[in-house]
This record gives C-alpha cells, structure tokens and sequence, in this order.
C-alpha cells in the first residue's frame, strides 16, 4: 500500500504517478519574481523527470501566508512548503536520486553545494543587483564587473571538467545556466567574452533538451554566434572536418549530454542509503527487497524485517507495528524468508548493535510470498535458503537460489566489479574490444578435448542410432557446416586476426574444453580475458599481464571493501593483505630452466615434498609446484619464462636455443599459474613446421598463417581465466563457487 499524495517522497514519484496518472508538484511564483529563479527549478525537474504546475501568486502576501519567510518561490509537499528558490532545486534535484543530480556521493554532494553557493553569491546577487538598480551606473559597474571575474573562476574550472561538478550534469550546472543566461541577456557580459571552456560548458548544457526547451533556442542561437569566426559549422560536411578543434564537437561527443534520460527507479537502492547512514536519518524512503529473516515481538503486534536486495552485502532492518504499518497482516503472513517486499517508511536511527539506521515502515506491499509449505501453502519450510548458515556444496545444487545468499551475492558483485575492471583498462589504454566466434574448426591449444558442435543428431537418433560414415568414420561432410566444428578452446587465434591489422585488441568471453576433470580448479566452461598486442616482445606481454592484474586486484580492494571483508571473515584471514601485496610487489622473473633446479634443490634439502616427484627439465609443472615456488621460495607472485617447447602450443614464438619458447606464466599464492601468455611466432616457415608437430593441417588453418604471410609482425598476448581470478581476490577455494552456473563433466543443470 502507499500513501495518497503523489510527491509524498522522493522515490514514489514515478510508481504512483503510473497507477494513478501524473500529478505535479505546485509551485507558486511570486510576482515580479526573476525568470531565472524559476527556469533552474523548472531545468531540474525536467532532467528529474519531474512533472511541475506553476502558479503566479496574487502578491506576497499569498506566499508568506504559507511560509513566513517565503522569498520568490514556494513548491508545495506532504510535508509542508519549501521556500528560497536553491532549496527548491535541490529538493526537487534529489526527488530522482537515479539522476545523481545532487552528487552521486558526499564528495559529489559537497561539490554541487559549493557550485551552487558560488552560483549564488558571485553571479546572482550581481545580476539582481544591476537588474534592479538599472538606472544607477556605479552599482551596474560594479555587478559588471563581478560577473566577468566570477566567469573567468568558472572557464579556469572548466578547464578540467565536462560539467561544475564532474563528469555529468547536476543542480548546480541547472542554477549557474540559467543565471548567467540572465547576465548575458542583461549584457552585463558578452557571449563574445566568455573564455573557452566557459562557452563549451554553455553550449553542451543547452544542446540538452531540458535546458533548451526552458530556455528557448535563441539562447542556444546567441551562444553560437559567439564562436570565433570559421568555427561556427555551417554544414555536415564541415563540422565533421572540424570535429577535432571544435570545442562544441568535443563537448557533445559524451552520448549522456545528447538526450534527457528518463529510466529512474521507484525505489532507493540499499546500498546508496545506508551509504548515507546516519545522514538519512528523518527521510522518508521507499526500498524492496526480499527477507532474510522475519521474527515477530509484542506477542505478534511488531514485526523485525531483515530486507536486502542484493546491491550490497548489509541488509536494513525494517520495524513494522500492527497499529502503525499499513499491510501489516500481508507483511506477517508473507511466509519469512524468501519473500519479497515492497516497504515506505521513515528513516531513524537504529537502537540495535551493528547498525546505524532502520527503517519505521508506514505501508507495506507483499509482492510475492514464500511458499515452502505442504502442498505450495504460504510458509517457509521448503524454502532452500531459509536457515542463516550454508556450505557452499549446498549452495550449489540451488545455483538458481545461490544469489540470494551472502556469499552467493558477494561473488557476482566481485566478478561484476572484476569484469568492469578488466574492460576499463583495456579501453583506457586504446585497445578494442573483439568478438570472437563460439564455434570454430581451430583448436587452438592442440590439446583435442573440445566439444563437437553437430546436426548429425536427429530427435529419433536415441532409437536408432545412425550417423554417416565415410571409410568408417563420421562424415562431417554431412553436418551443418560441411565440416567438423567444436566449441572454442581459446579465441586466441581470432583475436589475432584484429590485432595484427588494428594493433592492440582484447576479447573477452565463454569457452569450453571437454576435459574429463574433477577437480576444484576445473571447469568444462568457463571465461577467458585474451589481449593480443602488436609490436611487441615477451618483455612487453608481462608487463602488460602484470599491470592488468594489479589493475584488478586494486579495483577489488577498491571498489568491494564490504564483500573482502566478508570473504576474510569465512575463513580466509589475512585475504586483503595477500591482495595489497600483489598490488604493492614487482612480480619475480624466473627462468623454467632455473624453476626446476630451484625445486629439485627444495626436494634434495628435504623442504618440499611433492605428490609427483619427477621434477625434471621437460615436465610441465603441476599446480603443487607452481605454488610452492610462489608461496615457500619467493613468497609473493612468480612469472616464470622460456618454457620447452615440446609442452607449449605451436604458435608460440621459438627460442634462438631451439629448445624453448618465448612463454611466460604468472604464478600467484593459492591460484597457481593464473595467466599464461607468450610472443607469438611470426615466422610464416616456422609456424608450419610447428603446428605439424603437434598433428595440426597447416592447411586447416592456413587464414591463421597468412596473417604472416601479409606483413608479418612481432606480437605478443596472453590469456587470464576469469574464474580464478575471482578465486584470487575472493579466497574461495573451489571454482565451482565463483561461475553463476557451473559446468562439470556429469553436471549441466539450469
């Protein structure tokens, strides 16, 4: 249930006005009342996506009657009247948080406060003062001369800004425009005189459509005409061509000032309101969610509601009282955990241990029970999530429920904050990011354990098994491709096809090895991060996998403080300092050759013991070697080079030695080999050879030897399974726990 007046809070705005029809909010105006008092308000509301009816008042009198120390404006809510035209703005700016119009933080916050006081303090009380003292010269001077300095503090800020307060538009961008919109029209400075990035600012703000449209396009015309001459564009043909120098091209290439958005959600994200804490205490907040837990006191008349919707690891208690709660008997007959509900409450400070604030329910809507019950009645009791405590095995056979849980949910916001990480470096160091094919006929490891994709299975083949042969093997010939296809191994081989014509390239995707493995670092699919950078030597490829996955590590302490301290306590101390330590420690070279004596001396010395003991130049190390090398001898991350070429893949480039290959793996504590990576061969002859070694056609894969038979050069790449990277920075030990859905020989469930 929620209340009757549309605009009772911040965040029911949008839900009801859906079920009940726009309703605006009143503004009342008062008479003789500058139009820009209004136009910033109206500015706001039209980025909030928030529906205004403005009124004129009769007089003053009108406002003061509804607010003693009514000044300009005053906008009507449930609550009472908000009077003074800034706290308008910032009320009506904050009724749609999505738009992070009023900052997205307390720093963002903090920032649009002080643009808005400047706004105030610098540029109004000029324009004001010159407007209403019109006929007197020394107080118009002087306002002149206020408003040209406060524009030359404004160009010299946005000299390193899109917007006053960062990288996006915000409340105080809407009361600046529209005041110094009212200093131009009153010429008390010209569109000529404002500096560079002043003007950039003016104009990508009024390229906006909520700008422009309270405005009016001769403020967009005005502004344009102001341009230095041969830089306004008088056609396609040249603004396309002037692009680059252009101011105004540069500042409406950011998509977010190209159109109003309208998305805004109908409720507040957990994770932004406890963010406030104590700060958003006597708000009052719409949330939803589902229970973790429900207990019921005073004999059943209040009810304590543990409620998270999974933006964040913390969940919010909400209180209910059978006298207070509207929807109080739905929420008590909900069935507890698992249910979801929908809750509008005030925020208070909370009594209770651990928490800063909880939530005074007012109403409360079911919007779906539990039914755990016997024969699908509401009540818990089937309900595979309803105790506090799980094993991650159990967690696992309801991979569908698992996100729901703690750890569950802690895992995908860390493989969400993961994969970002990963996209972000890359895109910030030029590279582009490449779509490779699921299926292919090249296996690029020349391991052979791929999947076959086929059509040679039809429905009745169950019954009579039948496929087509030719000299008693499959006729692929047959098949949907007119040849054999597998699930990818690696989109290594594609991606190179990209980096050698567009230089440094990286994908980012599934892929599948048919391994018959079970052990917990195995998985039939799973995701892999492969950069292929151009020009390039092994020297080049570890210093880029190092950086990429410090840049990681360090996006995980920085941006899932909450979830690595909820890992660290499940029986993981010391995880965060493992993870600052691979942020903070070079990465150790090791030689393979070096790595074998180094262990063949740990084992002579009696210090290592090893289930495999044939450590011997040649052998491809185990997970048991690799660790104790990163973990015993060096005790932080490892990148070991130069491997045998008889147990590395054919593309890698050979070794003036003729024995080894220029490869590299990276090691870390408790992963293992994490990454592995090498230089290319881009030798045409020397590839051939290679890939005829290890039993490939050089003719299956003759589009992969071109890309050195046409302007062959040195490149280099590696891949990183994402899994084990959120293994890494989680501590969570098994790699079934760390995939949404895991897929392992005999398990393809959901």
């Amino acid at each position: 249930m929620v209340a009757d007046t549309v605009h009772t809070t911040p965040l029911t705005i949008k839900s009801q006005a859906a079920r009940r029809g726009p309703a605006p909010l009143d503004l009342l105006v008062a008479p003789g009342a500058p139009e820009h008092k209004t136009q910033k308000i109206e500015v706001a509301a039209a980025l909030a996506n928030i529906k205004l009816r403005i009124t004129a008042a009769k007089d003053e009198a009108e406002l003061t009657k509804l607010c003693p120390h009514a000044a300009t404006v005053v906008l009507m809510t449930r609550n009472g009247p908000v009077t003074r035209s800034d706290a308008v703005l910032k009320y009506v700016s904050g009724l749609n948080p999505a738009t992070e119009l009023c900052g997205a933080d307390g720093f963002g916050r903090g920032r649009v406060d002080q643009w808005l006081e400047f706004g105030t303090h610098e540029l109004e009380v000029a324009v004001v003062a010159a407007t209403t003292h019109a006929k007197n010269k020394e107080v118009v001077n002087r306002a002149t001369k206020d408003v040209q300095q406060a524009c030359r503090t404004l160009d010299a800020a946005l000299q390193k800004t899109t917007y006053l307060a960062g990288d996006r538009v915000s409340a105080a961008d809407c009361a600046v425009v529209c005041v110094l919109r009212a200093a131009l029209k009153n010429q008390l400075i010209a569109t000529s005189k404002l500096g560079p990035s002043l003007l950039r600012w003016y104009l990508t703000c009024l390229h906006a459509p909520a700008f422009s449209s309270i405005l009016g396009a001769d403020a967009k015309n005005d502004a344009l005409k102001a341009l230095p001459a041969g830089k306004a564009p008088t056609s396609k043909k040249t603004a396309a061509a002037k692009a680059k120098a252009s101011p105004t091209a540069k500042a409406v290439a950011d998509p977010r000032t190209l159109f109003t958005p309208t998305f805004a959600r109908s409720r507040e994200r957990l994770k932004e309101l406890l963010g406030r804490g104590a700060a958003a205490v006597g708000a009052t907040v719409v949330v939803a969610g589902w229970v973790r837990t429900l207990r019921e006191a005073m004999k059943g008349a209040t009810l304590f509601v543990e409620l998270n919707d999974g933006s964040c690891l913390a969940s919010i208690q909400v209180v209910c009282g059978s006298d207070s709660t509207e929807g109080f008997a739905a929420a008590k007959a909900c069935g507890g955990a698992g249910a979801s509900l929908r809750v509008e409450g005030a925020v208070v400070e909370s009594p209770g241990k651990g928490q800063t604030i909880e939530i005074l329910a007012k109403a409360i809507t079911v919007l779906g029970c539990t039914r755990g019950g016997p024969g699908r009645t509401v009540g818990a009791q089937t309900y595979p999530l309803a105790k506090k405590y799980h094993t991650l095995e159990h967690l696992r056979t309801h991979a569908h429920l698992r996100p729901r849980s703690r750890v569950g949910s802690a895992v995908v916001r860390l493989r969400n904050a993961l994969a970002f990480a990963t996209h972000e470096f890359f895109q910030q160091r030029g590279f582009l990011y490449v779509h490779t094919p699921l299926i292919t006929a090249a296996d690029c490891e020349g391991a052979g354990e791929q999947f076959t994709v086929t059509t040679l299975l039809p429905p009745e083949h169950d019954k009579a098994p039948k496929l087509p042969t030719v000299d008693g093997r499959v006729d692929y010939s047959k098949d949907f491709f007119g040849r054999q296809a597998s699930l990818t191994v690696s989109g290594q081989l594609n991606v190179e096809t990209h980096a050698v014509s567009l230089a440094d390239c990286y994908t980012f995707g599934p892929t599948f090895r048919a391994e018959n493995s079970n052990t917990s670092r195995h998985l039939a699919e799973f995701w892999m991060i492969e950069p292929e950078v151009s020009f390039a030597t092994l020297a080049d490829d570890i210093a880029l996998a190092e950086d990429y996955l410090k840049y990681c590590v360090a996006a995980a302490l920085c941006r899932c403080a909450d979830d690595l301290e909820f890992f660290e306590g499940s029986k993981n101390e010391g995880l965060r300092d493992r993870l600052k330590a691979i942020v903070e420690t070079p990465f150790k070279r090791l030689e393979y050759t070096e790595a074998i004596s180094v262990l063949q001396k740990e084992m002579k010395a009696g210090r290592a013991k090893f289930e495999n003991t044939d450590v011997t130049w040649g052998i491809d190390l185990d997970s048991e070697h690799e660790r104790y090398l990163t973990e015993k001898v060096y005790k932080g991350p490892v990148v070991l080079i130069n491997y045998p070429k008889d147990i590395k893949a054919f593309y890698m480039k050979l070794n003036a030695d003729g024995k080894t290959v220029a490869a590299m793996d990276i090691l870390v504590p408790r992963i293992g080999e994490i990454i592995g990576g090498s230089q290319r061969e881009d030798s045409l002859e020397v590839l051939e050879e290679r890939a005829k070694s290890v039993g490939l056609n050089p003719e299956d894969i003759k589009w992969y030897g071109e890309l050195r038979q046409y302007g062959s050069v040195p490149h280099a790449g590696f891949g990183l399974g994402f899994e084990r990277l959120v293994m890494l920075c989680s501590g969570v030990e098994n790699i079934r726990d760390v995939i949404p859905f895991p897929r392992t020989p005999g398990n393809c469930r959901f």
